[in-house]
């Protein structure tokens, strides 16, 4: 997935969440402001970070560091490779305020809120044995808005 298929999907899910009784804000991301929370792995977009070392922080977001020579005699003289963390501008997203003592913002693409409401209706707990398991796993989008017609339309049961 990349983030202009994030966005298409986001646009198509958040008229679900009202559905749902999700009543989380909704609002449209801004550049740079936002987090979508998920790992994006697409070569095209990589964000680049100025860095005067190599080593790397985060190996599951790290794609490469580059020692561009025009760099050469500058405080920063390497470029940091990363997945993108930021949707684009217009995804829709939902969040709002959450925990107790002290409640910080917590947000979410449309599309990651649909998918983890669909994907947890088939979520079974035993508590005597503690076994924890799902009953059914998306196998991709289009599987994630048809059971969500079908669990809204109450012809499903998780």
């Amino acid at each position: 997935m990349n983030l202009r298929i994030l966005k298409k999907l986001s646009k198509r899910a958040a008229p679900y969440l009202a559905r749902i009784g999700d009543t989380r804000e909704q609002f449209l991301a801004e550049k740079g402001e936002n987090y979508h929370g998920l790992i994006i792995r697409d070569l095209a977009k990589l964000d680049r970070t100025p860095s005067c070392h190599t080593d790397i922080i985060c190996k599951q977001t790290h794609a490469g560091t580059l020692s561009p020579k025009c760099r050469a005699g500058s405080e920063y003289p390497y470029v940091k490779l990363g997945y993108p963390c930021h949707p684009l501008k217009g995804t829709p997203m939902v969040g709002g305020m959450s925990g107790y003592y002290e409640p910080e913002w917590d947000e979410e693409t449309a599309w990651t809120a649909l998918r983890n409401w669909v994907v947890y209706q088939f979520f079974k707990y035993n508590s005597a044995t503690d076994d924890a398991y799902f009953t059914w796993t998306p196998s991709g989008p289009g599987d994630v808005f048809r059971m969500a017609d079908e669990l809204l339309a109450g012809g499903r049961n998780g």
